[in-house]
């Protein structure tokens, strides 16, 4: 028995079908955004919301890609692994995160960490 048993649950589902229960404090997305659709991200992030008590906080730990989606190079190359091998992930800049984050209702979204690996993280607040 781990010290944080009593406060973690895990609820076995489909994020893109289920509904998320409610409630929580803090939602991270750990390498998932890039097996989406941007449709899906945008969907997904609304849900996340749902999930959040008022000032609950997103974490999205991804690639984040440069504009023109050249940079970081792992996260290039993972985009064309996820071209070939689902049927609308890929990896995402910057600037969809915020803008898809940010239409789903979170405020104070910004980028915690850059990263030239899947560690980047970009979080937002339910208000």
């Amino acid at each position: 028995s781990t010290p944080y048993r009593s406060r973690v649950n895990f609820v076995e589902g489909d994020f893109l079908r289920d509904p998320l229960p409610a409630g929580h404090d803090l939602a991270l997305l750990s390498a998932v955004i890039h097996s989406c659709s941007p449709d899906e991200v945008r969907a997904l992030f609304t849900s996340v919301r749902s999930a959040l008590v008022t000032g609950g906080r997103v974490v999205v730990r991804d690639y984040v890609m440069n504009e023109d989606r050249t940079a970081p190079v792992g996260g290039a190359l993972f985009a064309i692994n996820m071209l070939v091998n689902t049927p609308g992930g890929a990896t995402y800049t910057h600037d969809e995160i915020v803008s898809w984050l940010t239409a789903a209702g979170f405020v104070r979204v910004r980028q915690l960490l850059a990263a030239d690996t899947m560690s980047a993280l970009v979080e937002g607040y339910r208000p």
